[in-house]
């Protein structure tokens, strides 16, 4: 009677648990996007680049199609989706991504703030306090902002 009660038990486990690693995947996905998607947007002049530059980078980022990154962002597009703080969006990231990811974030939100082949200086503060709120180093900041403006976007 013990065993099947353990049985029980650990089937319950293990499918909670791979409901918790597919939602973990989506909360990811979606703070990056909502990420990449304020980068666009914060300079008023959302253009058809800054959504090619951001559904890239969000591909990359996340490891999704180009169809499911365009989705996201269009999702983080709707004014009720957008983030009413940045906390919760970093906390998210600062727990599933790697230093090395955050450092692909901010060059990302470089890319997207140099698609226009001007950096406005609400592009520039929301990029810094990103890079603040994902503990991104000043030096590791400015790498970024170096890189995405060489490669042209």
């Amino acid at each position: 009677m013990m065993t099947f009660i353990k049985k029980i038990s650990q089937l319950f486990q293990s499918q909670s648990t791979a409901t918790t690693d597919a939602s973990k995947a989506s909360d990811i996905k979606s703070a990056v996007a909502s990420l990449l998607y304020e980068a666009a947007r914060v300079d008023r002049d959302v253009t058809d680049k800054d959504l090619v530059v951001a559904a890239e980078s969000l591909s990359s980022l996340t490891e999704s199609s180009k169809t499911e990154a365009q989705e996201l962002l269009t999702v983080a597009s709707i004014p009720e989706n957008r983030p009413t703080s940045y906390h919760p969006l970093a906390r998210i990231i600062n727990k599933e991504f790697t230093y090395d990811q955050k450092c692909e974030l901010i060059t990302s939100m470089w890319s997207i703030a140099h698609s226009d082949d001007f950096v406005d200086p609400h592009e520039d503060h929301i990029i810094r306090k990103m890079s603040d709120l994902l503990y991104v180093t000043h030096q590791d900041f400015i790498h970024g902002k170096i890189k995405a403006r060489k490669t042209g976007v």
